[in-house]
């Protein structure tokens, strides 16, 4: 009769480790782009030794996810674990590398934003990062906006935004207005050198997504309006 041997492992420490390193970097990634944390920023961007450490962990980042993936596979091969704890083990598994993919996306949104802002001069659009959210056709945004000057003075800016797509008629363009989600979003604003921008999109059903339209005019300043279009991102779906 064969008998049935079970192994200590050990997935739970496992999971809470990448859990904690995950939290922990996202909380650094947000803090760094603050806008109280703008002189921060602008002197990484000027220290190349500031710029080898975020690298570095990123690549701790792709490390944790290159061990969680080799713990998918031991799981899936171990024929030693109860079934139960086990589809409990890859339920927790799937969500953390749902969250390890977000986050890496996010990060290099933001390191995208961080290498651009080192030749951008003043007023700019400097990125647009969109993910699905849990609801059919809801959508959640992050808008950057920059303004590198010599000056620190507060500038007053006004935010348009349009999506171009298309529905069974043909083509269409939706205002902001017409897709926005939840709260009303604020089009004037004001900020010195930072500007995080952040909202949720609801389309109407049938309705797909090909562009995103942003403009921003600089109240006061002639000929200041800065427009950029951003393809909608394959992975939002």
């Amino acid at each position: 009769m064969f008998k049935l041997v079970v192994k200590k492992h050990r997935p739970f420490e496992i999971i809470l480790a990448i859990v904690t390193f995950s939290t922990a970097f996202s909380v650094i990634v947000w803090l760094l782009l603050d806008a109280n944390h703008w002189d921060v920023i602008k002197s990484r961007l000027l220290q190349n030794e500031e710029l080898r450490l975020l690298w570095d962990v990123n690549q701790k980042l792709e490390t944790e996810n290159k061990k969680l993936k080799e713990q998918v596979v031991m799981f899936e091969r171990s024929s030693q674990i109860d079934h139960q704890v086990a589809a409990r083990l890859q339920n927790e598994i799937r969500n953390l590398q749902d969250q390890v993919y977000l986050f890496k996306g996010e990060l290099e949104f933001y390191q995208g934003i961080m290498s651009a802002t080192t030749d951008s001069k003043g007023l700019n659009i400097q990125g647009l990062h969109i993910e699905s959210a849990d609801q059919e056709r809801l959508y959640r945004f992050k808008l950057v906006l920059t303004n590198v000057a010599k000056s620190d003075r507060v500038i007053e800016v006004t935010l348009d935004m349009s999506v171009e797509g298309m529905n069974e008629s043909g083509s269409l363009v939706l205002s902001l207005d017409e897709v926005i989600a939840g709260s009303e979003l604020k089009r004037e604003m004001k900020f010195k050198n930072f500007k995080r921008i952040e909202g949720s999109l609801n389309f109407p059903k049938g309705f797909k997504p090909l562009r995103v339209v942003v403009d921003i005019r600089q109240k006061g300043v002639r000929n200041s309006t800065v427009q950029k279009i951003f393809e909608w991102p394959a992975s939002a779906g």
